[in-house]
């Protein structure tokens, strides 16, 4: 595959030509190359038997391929990185690989995604841990000393965003895991909402632990999903109950140097979906991931100019240039969740445009509602001023 442009990546998705698509921050639609991928490796094990040497060895070469893409994207190398069906596996896989006690603290924000407040439920029912949520609603200064004064000596873990899901915040995630580390803390990054959008590259951000999306901002196939684990993490990273050898080794087997997939991937998969997960990287490492930035940056722009100037409408997403990326979240005076709901379904069935109602707190509150819009590098500006002109439409008429 070689270079592709921004048109070229709009072809491959058909659903473009049916909607006006501002959803990807919730599902991404799949490109047209990925599903070719998954379908091909799916047939190819029916038609000639998954169990077959042949077969298993194409399949193997193609899965390593795929697992080499994504590894460039992040610029991490292929076996620090474990494979899952979706993000939130990924939270509890590093979640469990932790052996918390009672009385531990587990330090978060208040604008992660709804997963990772249920994770922190459970690990208060279940192990009788204190969570501790941080205020992330202030600057970025003002946030980092909060958090700085959030950690003591019974802090176990800190999982950050590195884009927030409610509001598309870019959060300060080198300094938070500098803080971190000062204070011996490891510390998980949420990236469901950043890879895809824009360059990033994961050992610079200074976390020990990164998890992500496959059909968010990748356009790859649904249930797909990983985790990376810093070099220096792996050796101790036991998510399952895995042993050094297996019980087919010989007495005399060396034992292997752990990897991320060694300690995460156990037993059957889907490879249709892995080789597809590495078919949307390879995408989006020819169209490129600075391209899709500046392209959405300019997107996203036009659509906040006009809703700064719509009566009734407020931009939750920080306007500043480097806070946010793709994800514009609004809110209306006076609208309740019922009315949030309407002029969401209003814009699809009346304009032809998909964006969400988004809760902007978990748990939720019933005044905290706002309509999340996910611009994409697949997206127009013709697409974005229609948009546009329809909130402001849906406002007038009270929609």
């Amino acid at each position: 595959m070689g270079r592709m442009n921004l048109d070229d990546l709009r072809s491959q998705l058909p659903v473009t030509n049916e909607v006006a698509y501002f959803q990807t921050g919730t599902y991404g639609p799949t490109l047209a190359s990925v599903l070719k991928e998954v379908a091909d490796c799916m047939q190819y094990e029916a038609s000639l038997g998954p169990a077959r040497p042949s077969t298993r060895q194409l399949l193997v070469d193609k899965e390593e391929a795929a697992r080499g893409s994504l590894a460039e994207l992040l610029n991490v190398k292929p076996n620090e990185l474990g494979l899952a069906m979706n993000t939130t596996r990924s939270l509890h896989r590093v979640l469990r690989n932790v052996d918390w006690k009672e009385g531990d603290e587990f330090l978060t924000t208040n604008i992660e995604h709804v997963s990772t407040v249920d994770a922190s439920r459970a690990l208060e029912k279940e192990r009788g841990v204190t969570v501790r949520v941080v205020d992330a609603d202030e600057t970025d200064g003002a946030f980092l000393e909060a958090l700085e004064n959030g950690m003591t000596d019974k802090t176990r873990m800190l999982l950050i965003s590195h884009v927030a899901s409610p509001n598309g915040r870019i959060m300060p995630v080198r300094e938070a895991a500098a803080l971190a580390h000062e204070n011996g803390i490891p510390v998980l990054v949420d990236a469901a909402q950043s890879i895809g959008q824009f360059p990033v590259d994961v050992p610079s951000l200074g976390c020990d632990y990164l998890i992500g999306s496959g059909p968010k901002w990748l356009l790859g196939p649904m249930g797909s999903g990983y985790v990376w684990v810093a070099p220096d993490h792996t050796e101790g990273f036991r998510p399952y109950f895995t042993p050094d050898l297996g019980a087919w080794s010989k007495p005399d087997t060396p034992i292997a140097k752990p990897t991320t997939r060694s300690r995460t991937e156990l037993g059957t998969y889907n490879h249709a979906l892995v080789i597809g997960l590495g078919e949307a990287a390879r995408t989006m490492i020819n169209v490129g991931q600075d391209v899709i930035r500046d392209h959405v940056s300019m997107l996203s722009q036009i659509l906040r100019e006009a809703m700064l100037g719509t009566p009734r409408v407020n931009i939750l997403t920080p306007l500043e240039p480097g806070k946010s990326a793709g994800v514009t979240t609004l809110s209306f005076d006076g609208y309740t969740e019922n009315d949030m709901h309407k002029l969401v379904r209003w814009l699809d069935t009346e304009r032809n445009i998909l964006v969400k109602a988004q809760w902007l707190t978990a748990p939720l509150r019933p005044d905290h509602i706002g309509m999340r819009i996910s611009v994409a590098g697949f997206n127009t500006e013709e697409e974005v001023r229609h948009l546009a002109s329809s909130i402001q439409d849906g406002v007038k008429l009270g929609k």
